[in-house]
């Protein structure tokens, strides 16, 4: 899928306006309090010592701003000149508070999490309207006047999470994005919650797995932020897709060395220009997509070879799609939907994208391809307004039922389910989670047994099992509590046996907001005394009963410092927005994955020393237990190595032709006249988070 942490697409409009600050009132309890500026309303919050919560509340109207000015800068990799979004600058042009935190001794057998959140209903001439007319973003400041984290989703609602806060005044402001002249009005709730933490019990009796960590050979996969992996279980070729590339990578398991082939490499929309890569395999059937997204479409191909040869695919639904964050999936088709009667391709494919433009609104869509992959039906929102718009990878469980992971609904994370083909969609939260920030994970396993891996908003790694298409779920479990990890990046699960999966994860022990450029750094942000991420995996063989928890990287960092999960410059974007997960036919897991420490970051704490890179890079089980227990008495370890694919540059099939359920369309087709209809507007289309998702 494609994943770029840029929330949407906008048009750019070219000046900036002042607007009178409207008024602002506190409420917390039955107390309430009104300052104008420039001196910044104030309350104080204080962190619960046991489990529990409390919530300070106030509103407050966002002047207009036109903040996309500052997105250009921030693409630019330039700080905004205007500070627009910044404690110091024009109050004019932000709506600005300030949050006493009052942080007591609490047990560390607890978790805390103060979470900043504004809510709006979008203006346009006094009359609700979409998103594309009033969109905003919350930036959190604390005690020291740096950064903690901002947020810049794709929905009416906006949330900043803060884990191990330090005690002190904390900025907070709300910027419109794009909005109405006369200024956007908001609620804001800023909720301290102390919580206990549910540990996973680790698994007794059973050999942990090991793994080994295969990194791209000097020159091969260096922009590997958001990388895709598959593996056919036809002819067992490991596909691992960055950027524009896709590489057919061989392992020499006794040597712990890889061979990297770059594959689909006659010139198709699929690898000449990306603002999302994805990558797709269907173990089963062996069939594999390259998607590269393009604004409204995608670029896309798929092969059954291995890239030997490659079909053009529409790339996308016939009609409005999202413009960002893209995921192809597939899988049996549901009760009662069958493939197209020309098709003898037996399962249904997926295109799922969010936030679809300026002319629907926010939310997420979703089409169906029932001839392979070639076309695509029309595209189905999922959720409309009621989730945020950064989802996970699109699943699909053996009944045919569809899954699309998202880390905000409402108050919690969620996953949002289809049993009718993606005809109609219901999102069904998972009741002790908070809201996240970064893509959460669901696979299915053979009985239907769902597993979602996410994390949570208290920084934890943890998992939900569902028996019953995640209409209820079992109480999350803390699967990092063996390492002690008390913040989590970028979850990726993958389901075998009903009674069997793996979820892999980026972990480190170290805490507080792993957004701020100070995360792990010494005061002089010259030394890295913590922050060091490592790629841990946990397997449950008893349906999430017991855990057993590997650091899969135990001397080899993955990351040193912050890992920034909104756009712009900031150079710890370097890994984007998400990893991936698959099996190969004896059930044992690989994790493709971008590594950012290598070199002399790996040995020295010198923060000069960090490049923060995105070099591809697989993590590979070597023994243990599989997740498909009919390999169990053979003790089969990791296959012998494939040969590699040599690419042949050739293309197998003609550009799809229109079909009775879908109008032909593919994704460069479409990109002129978008463009150009944008451009004569007198705007420029540009994407939120910088690309590579």
């Amino acid at each position: 899928m494609s994943r770029n942490r840029s929330p949407r697409w906008m048009l750019l409009a070219g000046s900036l306006a002042v607007a009178a600050v409207c008024s602002q009132a506190f409420v917390s309890g039955a107390a309430s309090a009104a300052a104008p500026y420039p001196q910044a309303p104030q309350a104080t919050l204080t962190v619960p010592v046991a489990p529990g919560s409390q919530t300070v509340r106030y509103s407050g109207t966002a002047p207009f701003n036109n903040g996309q000015t500052g997105l250009v800068y921030g693409q630019l990799g330039i700080a905004d000149p205007t500070h627009s979004c910044e404690p110091t600058g024009p109050s004019q042009l932000n709506d600005q508070h300030v949050i006493k935190l009052v942080v007591p001794n609490v047990p560390a057998r607890y978790d805390s999490l103060i979470r900043f959140q504004i809510n709006w209903t979008p203006l346009a001439s006094g009359t609700a309207a979409g998103e594309s007319a009033a969109d905003m973003q919350l930036w959190v400041y604390g005690p020291d006047g740096k950064l903690v984290d901002v947020s810049d989703g794709s929905q009416d609602s906006e949330g900043v999470n803060l884990t191990a806060a330090v005690p002190g005044e904390y900025d907070v402001l709300a910027c419109q994005f794009q909005g109405p002249p006369q200024g956007q009005p908001y609620d804001a709730t800023v909720t301290a919650t102390t919580v206990v933490s549910r540990k996973a019990l680790s698994a007794r009796g059973v050999a942990a797995p090991t793994y080994a960590e295969y990194v791209a050979p000097a020159g091969l996969a260096t922009r590997s932020g958001e990388p895709s992996i598959g593996n056919s279980w036809k002819s067992g070729h490991t596909l691992f897709t960055s950027n524009t590339k896709t590489y057919d990578v061989a392992f020499n398991d006794r040597a712990k060395s890889s061979t990297w082939t770059a594959v689909n490499t006659a010139p198709n929309a699929s690898n000449r220009i990306s603002l999302d890569p994805i990558g797709y395999t269907d173990s089963k059937t062996g069939r594999s997509f390259t998607s590269q997204l393009l604004v409204a479409c995608s670029g896309a191909v798929y092969s059954d070879d291995e890239y030997k040869t490659t079909t053009p695919s529409q790339g996308c639904g016939s009609g409005v799609n999202g413009g960002d964050h893209q995921t192809y999936g597939g899988g049996p088709f549901p009760e009662g939907v069958r493939p197209l009667p020309t098709s003898s391709y037996p399962d249904a494919v997926y295109y799922c994208a969010q936030s679809p433009l300026l002319v629907v609104g926010v939310g997420e869509t979703c089409a169906r391809s029932d001839d392979g992959g070639l076309t695509f039906g029309s595209p189905v929102q999922i959720f409309g307004n009621q989730c945020n718009g950064i989802t996970g990878h699109v699943r699909v469980g053996p009944d045919g039922a569809v899954y699309v992971p998202d880390n905000k609904c409402d108050s919690h994370q969620a996953v949002i389910v289809s049993t009718d083909g993606g005809a109609t969609w219901n999102v069904r939260p998972i009741p002790d989670s908070f809201p996240g920030q970064n893509d959460p994970s669901v696979s299915v396993g053979s009985d239907g047994t769902v597993y979602f891996g996410y994390a949570d908003g208290t920084g934890k790694p943890k998992v939900a099992v569902s028996r019953d298409h995640g209409r209820t779920w079992s109480p999350s479990v803390d699967v990092g509590a063996v390492g002690d990890v008390h913040n989590t990046e970028f979850s990726e699960v993958a389901a075998g046996d009903g009674d069997r999966a793996a979820y892999a994860f980026l972990g480190t022990p170290t805490r507080g907001s792993d957004q701020a450029d100070s995360f792990g750094k010494s005061s002089d942000r010259k030394t890295f005394t913590g922050g060091s991420w490592h790629m841990y995996v946990a397997t449950t063989y008893d349906r999430g009963a017991h855990w057993t928890v590997v650091d899969a990287t135990p001397k080899d960092p993955v990351q040193r410092g912050c890992v920034w999960n909104n756009g712009g410059g900031n150079p710890c974007r370097n890994l984007l927005d998400f990893n991936d997960i698959t099996l190969d036919k004896t059930g044992h897991v690989l994790v493709g994955f971008a590594k950012g420490c290598t070199a002399a970051c790996v040995s020295s704490t010198a923060v000069s020393d960090n490049k923060l890179l995105a070099i591809g890079a697989i993590i590979r089980q070597q023994s243990g237990k599989g997740l498909f227990k009919a390999y169990d008495a053979k003790n089969v370890l990791a296959p012998v190595a494939v040969k590699p694919t040599r690419p042949t540059p050739r293309t197998s099939a003609p550009t799809p032709k229109a079909t009775n359920h879908t109008l032909a369309t593919t994704g460069l087709a479409v990109i002129p006249a978008i463009l150009g209809g944008l451009l004569l507007g007198g705007g420029l289309l540009l994407r939120r988070r910088s690309p590579g998702r």
